[in-house]
């Protein structure tokens, strides 16, 4: 579905007009006490050229289409219920390969020696054997770290939401460093890809024009819609091929 078409219709179907979304959710900001909800003209029209907005922008559109966030979110393929079915496959694998993630029944972690709680995700940069060693005996089945990177979700990195939590495990294919435009059935089948950037790695939607990069959250993340020039601001290291809740 294409989200901005479909806002867009919406909103000539209703009469809603640029100004009265501005008004509206001016007011609906002055109540949250926090600008995250209001939505300028400029902001509607990148909204109605297919950006994703931020949560709360969301909640303040459906508020101003007189509709369900939940109707909402289904133009940007999230079905919520979907996790209400408690479907449990796991993210990123493409049409005709959902494989289900992967959730022990043992407490997962991973045997570093201080322990793993950064803030930011990491990509582990560890030699095969070294990965091996680190890895708890009940997982090391699953796992190949020669043919496979592997990455930490940090603690404080939503940017997935619940497709793949702060402090999950994920499993990277490098050689899918490519971009997949369309060709995905629903949100759990659609490309997830761990981009770095400087220092920092995110996993994310993404999408490629030209040589610009955007890195496209979960519609519930905290986090921003972000852009770089590839290849100089950021790369694509590869395509999300499992993930593990970590304990």
């Amino acid at each position: 579905m294409d989200s901005g078409k479909w806002i867009r219709e919406l909103r000539g179907e209703r009469s809603v007009k640029s100004g009265d979304i501005e008004r509206i959710s001016r007011a609906i900001a002055s109540v949250k006490r926090s600008t995250d909800f209001y939505i300028s003209h400029s902001t509607l029209c990148d909204i109605e050229a297919g950006s994703v907005p931020s949560v709360q922008k969301l909640f303040s559109l459906a508020r101003c289409l007189k509709i369900s966030l939940e109707e909402l979110l289904l133009a940007f393929a999230i079905d919520v219920n979907e996790l209400r079915r408690g479907n449990n496959r796991a993210p990123g694998l493409g049409p005709g390969s959902e494989l289900e993630a992967h959730e022990p029944d043992f407490g997962l972690r991973l045997n570093f020696e201080a322990g793993f709680e950064n803030q930011e995700t990491c990509l582990l940069r560890l030699s095969p054997t070294q990965m091996v060693e680190i890895f708890p005996p009940q997982l090391q089945r699953y796992i190949d770290p020669n043919r496979y990177r592997y990455a930490v979700i940090g603690t404080e990195d939503d940017t997935m939401g619940d497709l793949i939590p702060p402090r999950s495990l994920v499993e990277i294919d490098v050689m899918q460093n490519a971009v997949q435009m369309a060709g995905w059935s629903s949100v759990l089948a659609r490309p997830i890809y761990l981009v770095g950037y400087g220092d920092k790695h995110s996993c994310c939607w993404c999408q490629v024009q030209g040589n610009e990069l955007t890195l496209l959250p979960h519609p519930l993340s905290q986090k921003r819609i972000r852009y770089f020039k590839l290849p100089k601001e950021a790369s694509i290291v590869g395509r999300v091929t499992n993930c593990w809740r970590l304990s």
